[in-house]
């Protein structure tokens, strides 16, 4: 199943984020998954860019907490893709953070926020 942020906007005259923060939890006591992820932003209005991209096994039971710089950037997307054999039981959060690791409130998405996609952006 593919997810999908959506376009998150990273301008504000009280913080921008500098840093994305992708917690992955599996919690299926038996079965581990597979994550693919995707981070594209926006450098204007116009010019989507794929940035960081990977994958992991996640095992039964255990989570990946993941960071990575995005400062200056105007906007932001990621991207997941998970698949095992419950890829249900995967939970995904996204959070952009200022300079002092604080969280955005406004760039907070939760698993029950993300959009299902047909497939990952290539």
């Amino acid at each position: 199943m593919a997810f999908t942020t959506g376009i998150i906007t990273n301008t504000g005259t009280v913080s921008s984020a500098t840093n994305l923060a992708i917690n992955i939890g599996n919690d299926n006591l038996s079965f581990s998954s597979n994550v693919v992820y995707h981070i594209y932003v926006w450098n204007s209005t116009v010019s989507k860019a794929l940035v960081y991209a990977g994958s992991l096994n996640i095992n039964a039971n255990t989570s990946q907490l993941l960071n990575f710089n995005i400062a200056g950037n105007f906007a932001y997307e990621v991207q997941f893709l998970v698949t095992g054999t419950v890829p249900t039981d995967t939970v995904i959060t996204v959070f952009g953070t200022d300079s002092s690791g604080n969280v955005i409130p406004y760039q907070k998405v939760l698993q029950q926020d993300l959009t299902q996609i047909a497939q990952l952006n290539p």
